[in-house]
């Protein structure tokens, strides 16, 4: 019995062994394993590209995109915008959905000046990452370039957020508060760009104007006279320092000197010019540069008193009389003021060889 059932144990085994070889030896329809990893795509659609799979060929792609995005960066600065447009298009072959090709296609589209298309490439960029404050920052710029500084603002308020450390945003921020009539906002940005980079001069003037325009007039001359010692020359310091030094120090001369360095004044600082040339007795300039403005909206009362006399006192009678034949046409119910104008700026001029000069002098203000 013990025989009959090892006989059959060894039966049983053989075919099964005999089964395998057979299993083996068939042909076979390939399995799951051996079978391609890209999927059928549906009828009409073009299979997808196939994405690196290699994690050092994944890391490849990814320098490459981040050199590009220096280098392109600076030939736009240098404005190299043909070497530019060409590592655009590299980008775009590596990965058009990036990041870097939204954000430098609209760099390069905001630096030749197509405005709508580089708005729609940058708001595409912070799409893909809201918290890219380049962005943001160009979207602001977009909107300088057509002087829509209210527009401006919330692009540039993002900017700095994200990125509070920039003095550059700083600078515009406040630049953007100044134009849209916020000056104590655009004074707080310039003092907190001005701590980031203590040295910026452009944060300092815009500083300087908001101090000037909220009435903060010591601080301000403060300020000129800090910029005068560092030897700083601009046209809106010079202007600023030369109505301060007149209002403040009574120094008419240091003014005369800050506006003759830029010909081509605006009217309003022609007006203090002569202003400072009347309070130096100097009334051939001061007639001089009043003649130049007197037909203007801003020649004040004050301005027509100063001339009147300034004609009255260099004699220059053919002057005077026109001068107040049209202020009385034009101000006919002020004759009286007028008369009497002319009559204590007779009498101002008798005074002069009244007084006694221990010393000859010539004056060459006189005829």
């Amino acid at each position: 019995m013990i025989f009959f059932r090892k006989n059959i144990f060894v039966l049983l085994l053989g075919s099964i062994l005999l089964f395998g070889v057979g299993l083996g030896s068939k042909e076979t329809e390939p399995s799951d394993e051996n079978q391609s990893i890209i999927a059928p795509s549906p009828e009409g659609e073009l299979p997808l590209p196939p994405q690196p799979t290699d994690q050092s060929e994944v890391s490849r792609r990814k320098y490459q995109i981040l050199a590009l995005n220096t280098e392109t960066i600076n030939l736009l600065r240098s404005n190299a915008l043909a070497r530019a447009q060409a590592n655009i298009e590299r980008l775009k072959k590596l990965d058009p959905d990036c990041l870097e090709y939204h954000y430098l296609n609209g760099a390069y589209l905001y630096v030749i000046g197509r405005y709508p298309q580089s708005k729609k490439a940058l708001l595409k960029a912070v799409e893909i990452n809201p918290s890219h404050d380049p962005s943001y920052y160009l979207l602001g710029m977009i909107f300088v370039r057509r002087s829509k500084w209210e527009s401006s603002v919330s692009y540039f308020q993002k900017a700095v957020e994200l990125a509070n450390y920039n003095p550059f945003y700083r600078l515009n921020m406040a630049l953007a508060y100044f134009e849209t009539g916020q000056y104590l906002k655009a004074k707080a940005e310039a003092e907190k760009g001005i701590e980031l980079k203590p040295n910026y001069r452009n944060l300092k003037l815009i500083l300087l104007k908001v101090n000037f325009l909220l009435g903060n007039k010591a601080d301000a001359l403060a300020q000129c006279k800090e910029f005068a010692k560092e030897g700083f020359v601009h046209r809106e310091f010079a202007y600023i320092y030369a109505r301060l030094a007149m209002d403040i120090d009574k120094n008419f001369r240091k003014a005369i000197k800050l506006y003759n360095q830029f010909p081509d004044l605006p009217f309003n600082e022609k007006r203090f010019l002569a202003h400072a040339y009347f309070h130096t007795s100097n009334y051939r300039a001061s007639a001089n540069i009043y003649s130049v403005i007197s037909g203007s909206k801003i020649f004040s009362e004050e301005d027509r008193i100063n001339y009147l006399r300034s004609l009255v006192f260099i004699k220059d009678y053919r002057r005077l009389e026109s001068f107040v034949a049209s202020w009385m046409l034009e101000e006919p119910e002020k004759k009286l003021k007028i008369q009497e104008a002319l009559d204590t700026a007779e009498l101002l001029r008798e005074n002069d060889p009244k007084v006694y000069h221990m010393l000859p002098s010539r004056s060459p203000y006189n005829n």
